[in-house]
């Protein structure tokens, strides 16, 4: 899904979250600037393996000075997925900085590394993600994915998601037009 900077920024969480039972050996926990240089190379990892899952290009990313990356972390947006000491996933939550709008947030960007797919990170990250959303007082969670990725899309529907739109040429990456699906996932229902 694609990268969402929200204008309002809100007190990070830095404890742990519980386990998720799916994939015991894997603790969630919102990063810091303590990260960045794992979190950096993870995003680059991402974004290099998956450009339709990102909002930022391989060179964005790549450009983005310490100190932005260390601010970013810092605004209490990002959490990660460890396995042991080695950050394995990422996942941001911002929520929405309208009045009218504080019971919404926005999740993105997320990515698991592919070494660590389908071993319960994912479902790690969105447990955490829906636990933080809560404590946040969020009863709407909402992203973009790649019309053209199922994998993702049924990772999203099997967390309660329901797809509401679609963006015809979301993103247009080395000439390809892509369009995004937007799912949302009620929190209070």
């Amino acid at each position: 899904m694609r990268e969402h900077h929200a204008a309002r920024r809100h007190a990070p969480l830095h404890r742990p979250f519980p386990q998720s039972p799916e994939a015991p050996g894997v603790k969630v926990r919102t990063l810091t600037s303590a990260d960045a240089e794992a979190f950096q190379a993870l995003h680059i990892e991402g974004v290099t393996n998956y450009p339709t899952a990102f909002l930022r290009s391989l060179d964005e990313v790549r450009d983005t000075s310490p100190d932005e990356v260390a601010r970013i972390l810092d605004s209490g947006k990002i959490m990660g997925a460890f396995a042991g000491e080695t950050l394995i996933g990422l996942a941001g939550l911002a929520q929405n900085g309208f009045a009218s709008a504080r019971h919404r947030a926005m999740i993105g960007p997320f990515y698991v590394s592919t070494a660590s797919q389908g071993q319960g990170a994912a479902q790690a990250l969105m447990d955490a993600l829906a636990e933080k959303a809560r404590q946040m007082g969020v009863l709407q969670l909402e992203l973009y994915v790649w019309a053209k990725n199922p994998r993702a899309q049924r990772f999203y529907i099997r967390n309660g998601f329901e797809q509401v739109g679609r963006i015809p040429r979301s993103v247009i990456i080395d000439g390809e037009e892509c369009d995004d699906l937007l799912m949302v996932r009620a929190l209070d229902r």
